[in-house]
């Protein structure tokens, strides 16, 4: 299924039992999670809604405790409502999580037999999807599963899925697009809009990002421009999987990132190239405080190295050291830049 599709099936008050959406857009797939909450009359959402983040379960236990609960609430019949919505946000940490050493199950002892195994909450919640309970709505919101995995085949199989990184035509960017400038007081004439649509192709997140560069880029002018999409929107290759300075970044590891500037620009790598994988890694980061100002000092070095303010190498390892200053569990707060 398409957003729109959703939307419009949303807007007649109908629903199938579960609904998968998936999209490396992260803010596509919360708006679109939360459209679900209308079918139920606002003064009966205590009763009747449930929201679950599969990112404050981090270890087995704890992603036990929160599948239990999941499956406990979609089995509970609504009340005073046509039906129950279940909202499970960020569905990946918690069915396909990566394997800690807490999660590894212990040998029995030498001499003893294990005792007879019971059903798992993993497993109780594969059997849920299989059989969902028909008065219950269940969203699951991921960036995305992995497809080798039976939790997701079982989906892919019973529940409606839906791409939410992808809007239909252009006539639907164009009506994202002014909806999102809107906020903003923002304009953007045709021309403007038809050149972002042809860098960014139909591809949300890539729309989303660029949008968030322009609306800084432009702040003070009365609208967009075409000449301002030239300037700031440049087309980027899609980051393969041995994509070293983009999970330096990711993990806030600035040892392993500027060596990786170092390689590329020893290697004879442009500038532009290598500030292009620091925002292909920027625009994958979480939608938090961090993104936006990881965004922010993209466009800043941008506008450096066009303007020749600063030596490129500093430029680009500048902007890395503070991007990766902004990780979880790192030092964070306002920045002085000089690029002279």
């Amino acid at each position: 299924m398409t957003p729109a599709q959703v939307r419009a099936a949303l807007a007649r008050g109908e629903a199938g039992p579960i609904y998968l959406l998936e999209s490396d857009d992260a803010p596509s797939r919360l708006e679109l999670a939360h459209a679900f909450l209308g079918l139920v009359e606002e003064g009966l959402h205590a009763f009747n809604t449930a929201v679950f983040h599969g990112r404050d379960a981090g270890n087995a236990d704890q992603r036990d405790a929160m599948l239990s609960s999941i499956l406990g609430t979609a089995r509970t019949l609504p009340m005073m409502a046509p039906r129950r919505i279940v909202l499970v946000h960020e569905a990946e940490a918690l069915l396909a999580p990566r394997r800690a050493k807490d999660d590894d199950a212990g040998d029995a002892p030498a001499g003893k037999k294990r005792a007879p195994r019971a059903v798992s909450p993993a497993e109780a919640f594969e059997a849920y999807v299989a059989a969902p309970e028909p008065l219950t709505t269940l969203v699951i919101d991921a960036a995305s599963l992995d497809r080798g995995r039976r939790i997701t085949k079982l989906l892919l199989q019973h529940a409606a899925v839906v791409d939410c990184g992808t809007l239909d035509s252009a006539d639907d960017a164009v009506r994202w697009i002014k909806a999102r400038l809107e906020p903003d007081e923002m304009t953007m004439d045709g021309a403007a809009v038809r050149a972002l649509i042809d860098a960014t192709g139909l591809s949300l997140p890539r729309i989303r990002a660029e949008l968030d560069k322009l609306v800084l880029y432009a702040s003070g002018a009365s609208g967009i421009t075409a000449a301002d999409v030239r300037d700031v929107v440049a087309a980027v290759e899609e980051p393969g999987e041995d994509f070293a300075l983009g999970k330096a970044i990711w993990a806030g590891n600035t040892a392993a990132a500027l060596r990786e500037i170092d390689a590329l620009i020893e290697a004879g790598a442009p500038p532009f190239m290598v500030l292009g994988q620091i925002r292909a890694a920027v625009i994958r980061l979480r939608p938090d405080t961090r993104a936006r100002q990881a965004l922010r000092g993209v466009l800043e070095a941008d506008l450096a190295l066009k303007t020749s303010r600063g030596e490129p190498r500093f430029v680009l390892e500048r902007l890395v050291v503070e991007v990766c200053a902004g990780a979880p569990g790192t030092p964070s707060g306002p920045v002085r830049r000089s690029w002279a």
